[in-house]
């Protein structure tokens, strides 16, 4: 196989691994098991191969060069997926002095649940809105 071939071969071995591996993490972080079993083995199998084709040709710096830019890019790759598939949930919180229950009511007219409570700011009385909502769905409630 052609050095500069092998190399990209290697280098692709890693991006996918390693994305795949920055989302297998995440997934076992939030108990999602079996898809967390699925993305670990595929990425131990990529492993394997691309640390074969390094360990075959140990001389070969491309290979090298490969296996390690592969790893950074992956790493990089697989948090832009990460970001735009957005698992699980986040907390936001909106604080008001004069919007509370507007807020609140167009939350909820839109789907989300909206706890509210009441608070002392400086000077008034706030409300304070918290809201559970899935990470996608962040920018809709901002």
């Amino acid at each position: 196989m052609d050095v500069i071939l092998q190399a990209l071969l290697i280098f692709s071995l890693r991006v996918v691994g390693i994305s795949i591996h920055t989302l297998g993490v995440i997934l076992t972080v939030q108990g999602r098991r079996l898809p967390a079993i699925l993305a670990g083995s595929f990425n131990s199998l990529l492993y394997v191969l691309a640390v074969g084709q390094v360990v075959a040709n140990m001389g070969n710096v491309w290979n090298i060069a490969g296996y390690v830019v592969g790893f950074g890019v992956g790493t990089w790759v697989g948090m832009i997926l990460e970001s735009r598939i957005a698992l699980g949930f986040a907390e936001v919180w909106i604080i008001s002095i004069e919007q509370g229950e507007a807020v609140a009511e167009a939350l909820r007219q839109a789907g989300f649940g909206v706890t509210q409570m009441y608070g002392q700011g400086r000077e008034n009385l706030v409300g304070i809105l918290e809201a559970i909502v899935p990470r996608k769905s962040v920018p809709t409630v901002i």
